[in-house]
């Protein structure tokens, strides 16, 4: 993948991220209104502000293998920069998972609780992968 083109794809990738992690932060405003305590009693709320911290994180961190590419001059390859999206993008799903009362950090229980651990294994390895070749690239053009 060209340089240019996978770092576009990283930063907006990781702008949009923080952007809905913006808007999730938002939601989270809802049961601290008086009106809104008994909607949602049944919520973790402190799951959701983990999962809106992760995307945060992993939005940041998405401009900076951005910033990597570019700074180094490397051409990564196509699945790297698309590991560190899409497990960016996956990554916090295990929070909101908890939030409402399935525990996707434990391989374990039924169908849905195994796949959502899945996901989150998934997402770290691809996250692994991702900068795994971006950083091996970028040492390989070290000054």
């Amino acid at each position: 993948m060209a340089t240019l083109e996978a770092t576009r794809l990283l930063i907006f990738s990781g702008g949009l991220a923080i952007f809905v992690s913006s808007l999730l932060g938002v939601a989270m405003l809802v049961p601290m209104q008086s009106w809104g305590q008994d909607l949602i009693k049944s919520i973790n709320y402190k799951q959701i502000g983990a999962a809106h911290i992760d995307w945060i994180m992993l939005g940041l961190m998405q401009g900076l293998a951005g910033g990597a590419i570019i700074g180094f001059g490397v051409a990564p390859a196509q699945t790297a920069v698309w590991a560190l999206i899409v497990g960016g993008w996956l990554n916090p799903t295990p929070y909101m998972f908890r939030a409402f009362g399935i525990n996707a950090f434990a391989f374990e229980g039924g169908f849905i609780q195994r796949a959502a651990a899945a996901v989150g294994a998934a997402s770290v390895a691809a996250i692994i992968y991702g900068w795994a070749s971006i950083l091996i690239a970028c040492w390989a053009r070290w000054p």
